[in-house]
This record gives C-alpha cells, sequence and structure tokens, in this order.
C-alpha cells in the first residue's frame, strides 16, 4: 500500500482502492481456482505443500533470513508493467469509481504475500473455494490495507518496527505448519 503510493485522505477513496483490490483477488482466485479444477487430484498435497513453502520462505523475508521471496516476485512484474500504464491514467483519483478501478489495477501489484494466498488457493478444490479463499485474505488485509492508505505517514514507521515484523513472520509460520497439518494424518 504504502509502496504504491495510494495514501488516501478520504475514508471513500480508501475503502475503493480496497474494493478494487479484492476484486482482483477473487478474479486470480476464480482462475487458479479453474485451473487447480484441471490437474489430478493427487496434486493437490502437493500445492498445499507449495502454499506452506511460501508462507514460511515470507516468514524468513520478514525475519531477513532469505530473499527467495523477491525472485519469486518477478514472476508477476511483467503483469504489473502492462497495468502502470492504465493506472497512471486514472491519477489523480477524486471519486470511488475511479479509486475502485486504480484498486483493481493495484491488486496485480507484484507480492509474495498475495502469490502465497494463490498458491493456496490452487490447493483448493473448486474456483468457487478458490474465490473466497482469496476473498477471504482479502478481507483480512483490509484493515491494515485501509489504515496504511489512511495514515501512511504514521504507519511506515511501526510497519518497519522489527518487533511487528517478527510477530508477522511468526504468525505466518504458524499458518504454514496448520497448512501442513491434515497431510500428515
Amino acid at each position: 500500500m504504502l509502496a504504491a503510493g495510494l495514501n488516501a485522505s478520504k475514508p471513500i477513496i480508501a475503502i475503493g482502492y480496497n474494493i478494487g483490490r479484492l476484486g482482483t483477488y477473487m478474479t486470480l482466485g476464480i482462475s487458479f481456482g479453474a485451473l487447480a479444477g484441471l490437474l489430478p487430484e493427487q496434486f493437490l498435497p502437493v500445492l498445499k505443500i507449495l502454499s506452506a513453502s511460501l508462507l514460511l520462505l515470507t516468514a524468513l523475508y520478514l525475519l531477513e533470513l532469505s530473499t527467495i521471496v523477491n525472485r519469486i516476485e518477478i514472476i508477476g512484474k511483467p503483469l504489473w508493467s502492462l497495468a502502470q500504464k492504465p493506472a497512471r491514467r486514472l491519477l489523480p483519483v477524486n471519486k470511488l469509481s475511479t479509486s475502485i478501478a486504480l484498486g483493481f489495477l493495484w491488486g496485480l501489484i507484484p507480492c509474495g504475500l498475495v502469490y502465497t494466498a494463490l498458491a493456496f488457493s490452487l490447493s483448493q478444490t473448486s474456483a468457487t473455494s478458490a474465490a473466497v479463499s482469496m476473498f477471504s485474505f482479502g478481507l483480512g488485509t483490509f484493515p491494515s490495507m485501509l489504515g496504511a492508505s489512511l495514515l501512511a505517514s504514521r504507519v511506515r514507521p511501526w510497519l518497519i518496527n522489527p518487533w511487528f515484523k517478527k510477530t508477522f513472520a511468526l504468525m505466518l509460520a504458524v499458518f504454514a505448519m496448520v497448512t501442513l497439518i491434515p497431510l500428515t494424518n
């Protein structure tokens, strides 16, 4: 959010960004879920392991123990390059519909955590489940992203605080383990 420069002084504009982002995540979830539906069922455990691995890599990245996530984010850069030109045309944002459109494009910014959620959506049993999974991910990030856009200058120091990063990394690692537990039964 801060890197995209989508800080907003009006709450309705910030909400619009996030609604657009949720739309992107659901669209990606449907696409990835449909793709997963084409794969044989034997791939489901592999996809869950991939998802958990990405969560752990993101946790290690936050702890500054690995930079592999940076290399993974390169995957989305061509798509983001295509989205940047129409995104620039939407600036400056002064109405809700524009902020939703810009938020939809913003959802394409390369992000390891989004890729982790997408890998998890691949492990769902249907396109609908994958869309719900991505919507839930987006909804879970909604408060922090909304706060970041409304309070960008005040939130930035807090987000780079080592304690915050370590806590968030621990949460990701726990979620990775929870993802793997059903595979051990």
